[in-house]
């Protein structure tokens, strides 16, 4: 087969055809370098320019440049919503900054994470959700140049053009940001006439800043990432029949309106134990579920691809928990051999790790990964 463009051998790979070789992807908020000391190690390592400067998304994850990209034979580009000029960032000290929703969340010295110190909405009543400052989903700047930028890309260059991070998280991991994870879940049980008009409130916020962006760049993008976390390691936050009553209502309008307005395929990322919800998310046209924590309980590849390989592709898998902290780069090799032929058989998976490469990491491990997916993942696969 001849050599393909990375934004060709995506649709393939996506479409469940298999391209020249399995694609490569760095740059979610998902699957990216996390910090910006290991993204310096890595560069340097590989003889790049460290006189660039690094953006950073959400202060902590690190958007790889163009150079990194090349480097790694990674096949997408990534596109983000703006920062709204209506929100100042609020710094409430050294540790804490205030995001769009009222949110503090503190990133404690020597932290990976942030965490929400409080809940703008822990203790509302039903007037409240109606009279709360909710952002303003038809804001012109969170848009603004995002469709020039869009189709410079798409006729300037040959990648995968991927869209995320417009709204950060989804509609459920919003509502117990808002609320407080105890309430939520008590909220559901006890207080469903509240649950309903917080999560519509919430979706009609997500509804809004989709359509508007889908109506931008719709036409240019080949996928398009949505964020809901709905499990933990050992199985779901919220039983299948509380995801069904409350969550899935919003996803169907979401996903709704982002086929109004584009072809790309729609990916939902639900980190841990997700398996519960994948038949839900097949019946409401999902295309590519990320990030396949294969060190979850119930995500084995090899089930995941025999019962959902034809309607669902696969991105990530790359266990960065258990797994290539500690590995070799010989077992990282062999390990990046294995998802390949898992995952990849008749297309249906973007090689990229599972989550966020760690600062425990080191650059050889990086590179090994990487260029043993374009060692391994050329097609047809032995």
């Amino acid at each position: 087969m001849k050599t393909l463009t990375s934004r060709e051998r995506v649709i393939l790979a996506l479409n469940h055809q298999e391209p020249d070789r399995v694609p490569i992807d760095l740059g979610s908020i998902a699957s990216t370098i996390r910090t910006v000391d290991a993204y310096d190690r890595l560069k340097e390592y590989l003889g790049l320019a460290l006189d660039k400067k690094i953006r950073h998304f959400a202060d902590e994850h690190v958007i790889p440049d163009e150079e990194i990209i090349r480097a790694l034979h990674v096949d997408t580009v990534y596109l983000r919503v703006n920062v709204p000029k209506s929100w100042k960032r609020e710094r409430v000290d050294a540790y804490t900054v205030i995001d769009e929703w009222g949110v503090p969340w503190t990133k404690a010295p020597g932290s990976l994470y942030t965490f929400p110190g409080a809940h703008p909405l822990k203790t509302a009543e039903m007037e409240e959700i109606e009279n709360f400052p909710w952002p303003d989903p038809d804001e012109p700047s969170r848009y603004e140049g995002l469709g020039e930028k869009a189709q410079k890309l798409f006729r300037e260059t040959d990648y995968a053009l991927v869209a995320e991070g417009l709204t950060g998280v989804g509609v459920f991991d919003m509502s117990w940001h808002m609320r407080g994870m105890e309430n939520i879940f008590i909220d559901m049980l006890l207080h469903p006439e509240f649950t309903e008009a917080l999560f519509r409130k919430l979706t009609d916020f997500y509804v809004g800043v989709y359509r508007n962006y889908m109506k931008a760049v719709g036409e240019y993008i080949q996928m398009v990432i949505y964020y809901e976390d709905l499990s933990g390691q050992d199985g779901p936050l919220i039983s299948p029949a509380l995801y069904r009553k409350y969550v899935r209502p919003c996803h169907r309008r979401i996903f709704e309106a982002i086929r109004e307005n584009t072809r790309a395929k729609i990916c939902v990322h639900t980190c841990g134990s997700a398996y519960a919800f994948l038949d839900d998310y097949v019946d409401l046209g999902v295309d590519v579920i990320n990030p396949v924590q294969i060190s979850a309980r119930d995500m084995d590849p090899r089930r995941l691809k025999e019962k959902y390989g034809k309607v669902l592709s696969f991105h990530g898998a790359i266990d960065t928990q258990r797994f290539l902290p500690w590995a070799t780069p010989a077992e990282i090799e062999e390990e990046a051999r294995r998802m390949i032929r898992t995952l990849g058989r008749g297309g249906g998976y973007l090689f990229a790790s599972c989550h966020s490469i760690q600062p425990d990491v080191s650059p050889e491990k990086i590179v090994a990964l990487f260029s043993s997916a374009v060692k391994h993942g050329n097609y047809p696969l032995d």
